[in-house]
């Protein structure tokens, strides 16, 4: 169902290929960080793991953190 869901956004521009890779050209609220990477990359995926801030730090790790921050 991820490749539907790819198709889907391609075509309303949502997501296009840069490369060989897709990225998002627009904000665009799907279920999960996991449906999204798995929309990106075409497979299952975690995407607390998959997902990386600029700096390479992974989704993860970020909510770690940050849960840390506020107990």
């Amino acid at each position: 169902y991820m490749s539907a869901i790819r198709k889907d956004l391609v075509n309303k521009g949502v997501l296009a290929l840069h490369g060989d890779h897709y990225r998002f050209t627009q904000n665009y609220d799907l279920s999960s960080p996991s449906t999204a990477a798995g929309v990106v990359l075409g497979r299952t995926a975690n995407g607390r793991i998959e997902w990386r801030d600029a700096t390479g730090k992974q989704l993860n790790k970020i909510q770690e953190a940050e849960a840390g921050q506020s107990a």
